[in-house]
């Protein structure tokens, strides 16, 4: 189990590091060629998805934090095999798509900053911020005020990198909490943290 949960948490920062470095190529390259940026992004999601669909089934799925782990996993899936097999498409609605797509991430991170209040952490309302702040970008993603395609493409580059950024802050904040309750009374099984 404790591999498992290792797993888990390195899935979660190679996802994490992953929305940055996609956000910061969107944000510094955005004339790129729309049809490269839609498979790469739909090849990422699509491994990220299957990755999260295959650890949820392989965890307890008692566990309070990972209840929306399978269906966020189904989404990113779909989302990412749609962005592989029809780019054209995608490109139109792509503002819509990746707006979804930050919503749903950004409820996660709800669930994750009210886990941090069941567990007393004093730190949980930032969470709890961030992922407002995540539902928000997501649906000026969807309202797409933007007519230009670089203009989209750059505010995409953007919500992700300030989605990257929350879910580390929000790994490195459970991870401190962890180390913190191990202090208090150590625990045979950690959950969450990895050294």
């Amino acid at each position: 189990m404790w591999e498992k949960l290792k797993a888990l948490k390195l899935n979660f920062l190679l996802a994490s590091v992953l929305y940055v470095i996609l956000g910061l190529v969107l944000l510094l390259r955005p004339g790129s060629s729309g049809i490269f940026l839609c498979r790469v992004l739909g090849g990422a999601l699509l491994l990220y998805g299957l990755l999260a669909i295959v650890g949820f089934l392989h965890r307890d799925s008692e566990q309070g934090v990972f209840k929306l782990e399978l269906f966020f996993g189904i989404i990113a899936a779909s989302v990412g095999a749609v962005f592989l097999l029809v780019p054209t498409m995608v490109l139109s609605m792509f503002s819509i798509i990746v707006g979804v797509y930050v919503i749903v991430d950004s409820v996660l991170g709800l669930q994750r900053a009210a886990e941090l209040r069941r567990l007393e952490y004093p730190w949980w309302w930032a969470a709890l911020l961030l992922g407002l702040g995540g539902v928000i970008l997501g649906g000026v993603l969807i309202a797409r005020p933007f007519a230009i395609t670089e203009a989209v493409f750059r505010l995409t580059g953007a919500v992700f990198v300030y989605l990257g950024c929350t879910d580390l802050w929000s790994l490195y904040q459970v991870s401190s909490l962890v180390r913190e309750l191990r202090k208090r009374a150590p625990i045979e099984v950690d959950p969450i943290d990895v050294e």
